[in-house]
Parts: C-alpha cells; structure tokens; sequence
C-alpha cells in the first residue's frame, strides 16, 4: 500500500503544477496495479516518470512552472 500511497501523492503534486498527462497516467498505473496488472501499471509508471524527467531538460517558464524542475527532480531521485 506504500507504493499507492506515493502514486497518489506524486499525482497531487502533479495536478497542482498542471500536468494533467503525467497525472494521468499515474491514474492508470494505479489502477492496473490494484487489478493486478502489474506489467500494465510498470508501463504507466515508466511513461508518467518518462515525461516528468523530460521536464527537467526544459528551462522553468515562470509562475508554476518554475517549480515543476524541482518536483521533477524529486521524482527522479527516487527511482
């Protein structure tokens, strides 16, 4: 339960800072791993992450956006 209670945290965060794909997906990825679809779920996750470490090769823009990088960060130090 540990892992869906990251999910749906990192999918809070990701509503606030507006990407509603990555959010999304980590949905989905959530979803799959309650049904057990557990290769379905890895699959989403690795796209939810995939995006958010693309962020971090894009310069912050302002307001939000500038805090996105570090969310990003956050995420990908956890993998």
């Amino acid at each position: 339960m540990e892992l869906l209670e990251e999910l749906r945290a990192l999918q809070r965060d990701l509503d606030e800072l507006g990407d509603s794909v990555a959010s999304v997906l980590l949905q989905r990825a959530e979803k799959c791993f309650l049904a057990w679809r557990i290769d379905d779920g890895e699959r989403y996750l690795e796209q939810a992450l995939s995006r958010v470490q693309g962020s971090l090769l894009k310069p912050p823009v302002s307001g939000v956006a500038r805090f996105f990088a570090t969310c990003a960060m956050a995420v990908a130090r956890r993998r």
